[in-house]
């Protein structure tokens, strides 16, 4: 039987660390390779958000 609804994923830059970190523990090395790679494994960006000087991006994708 196929799941449905959507699975999520947050990617945050820390300004601290200077990374770009996800909440499944992958890193990315510039933001232009995190939305490249994110687009085209079907992530699509939902939202952003700036607090305590990072930035929050929030994803989500169909189940498969």
């Amino acid at each position: 039987m196929p799941s449905y609804g959507w699975t999520y994923l947050t990617v945050t830059w820390a300004m601290a660390t200077a990374s770009w970190r996800t909440s499944d523990d992958g890193v990315f090395e510039s933001e232009v390779e995190m939305f490249r790679e994110l687009g085209v494994t079907g992530w699509e960006l939902t939202a952003v958000r700036e607090a305590d000087g990072s930035l929050i991006y929030y994803f989500k994708r169909a189940r498969a």
